[in-house]
């Protein structure tokens, strides 16, 4: 019996990279899957048999987290790509998106692209208002930050999120050595159309995944009460402990020390009205959903 990791799918096969010599088998699945609606996903940890150039799964083993749009499973962390230059993606865009992921997978690493035209000044600005982040500065282009982040996902499943055009395939192709189709930057919205529509883990030289999927793009809402917004910006929810209000959302309430740290500079102002935004955005939702109840 050898141990391996699903990262692909190939009609009714899938593809299992080993754990221990890291070569790939095409596998099929035990007929008692099927039966059971057990559905194998990208990164799944299994058990396999070998047989020559073929296997059969025997089973699979326990998921410590799955994430949606596509599914993938065992994630270790979210590699967030941004960029503040070519295209300039909006902070109220960097928050959502971040808000987004960290519904899913707390671990973020923080990757701003393109450092080589973006402007000393803006730089700084984004370390201070992301310095909360694990954050690599990094350079498709020049190569510049590349070691550091290929060290950050060494033995590590890592999901590549952000909007499109800020450069997630480059950065993939000079992690892996791959070569990812690259989308080409739309002139009329200044933002890259999406290339990747599949999941599969791409294998790291030295050890690990990465995977570039679409799915943490989104930065719409559901499913979420207006007291857990919070949760979803650290530098916030670290501080709400010290309000005066165990059930302060940071918003109206008296003796709030999120909103004073905000008046003095601590918490970026910018990380606050964005916080406000999907706060008021999910207390809507709330109440059409109580007017469509009365209705009903």
């Amino acid at each position: 019996m050898r141990k391996g990791t699903i990262i692909s799918f190939y009609s009714n096969f899938v593809i299992v990279s080993d754990d221990t010599d890291r070569s790939e088998t095409l596998c099929s699945l035990r007929g008692r899957f099927k039966l059971s609606n057990i559905k194998p996903l990208v990164g799944d940890k299994v058990e396999y048999i070998k047989d020559h150039d073929r296997g059969r799964i025997e089973s699979i083993l326990p998921r410590r987290n799955v994430i949606e749009k596509p599914r993938i499973s065992n994630v270790d962390q979210v590699i967030a790509v941004f960029s503040i230059s070519k295209p300039d993606v909006p902070y109220s865009t960097i928050d959502r998106t971040l808000a987004n992921v960290s519904r899913s997978i707390k671990n973020i690493l923080v990757v701003l692209n393109k450092t080589d035209i973006t402007d000393e000044r803006r730089l700084e600005e984004f370390k201070h208002i992301y310095g909360i982040y694990n954050l690599n500065l990094v350079s498709a282009y020049t190569k510049m930050g590349i070691e550091e982040l290929r060290s950050n996902l060494k033995d590590k499943i890592s999901v590549f999120a952000g909007p499109s055009g800020v450069g997630k395939s480059s950065l993939i192709n000079e992690i892996i050595d791959s070569n990812l189709k690259i989308g080409l930057i739309s002139e009329s919205t200044n933002l890259g159309k999406h290339t990747t529509t599949t999941a599969s883990l791409l294998k790291i030289p030295n050890g690990g995944f990465v995977v570039d999927t679409p799915g943490f793009t989104t930065t719409e809402f559901t499913k979420i009460n207006p007291e857990d917004v919070q949760k979803l910006f650290p530098e916030i929810f670290a501080i709400s402990g010290e309000c005066a209000f165990d059930d302060c959302l940071h918003e109206f309430e008296p003796e709030c020390k999120v909103k004073e740290l905000v008046e003095k500079g601590k918490i970026p102002k910018s990380r606050y009205e964005h916080y406000l935004s999907i706060l008021n955005e999910i207390k809507s939702q709330k109440i059409g959903d109580v007017r469509f109840d009365k209705k009903r």
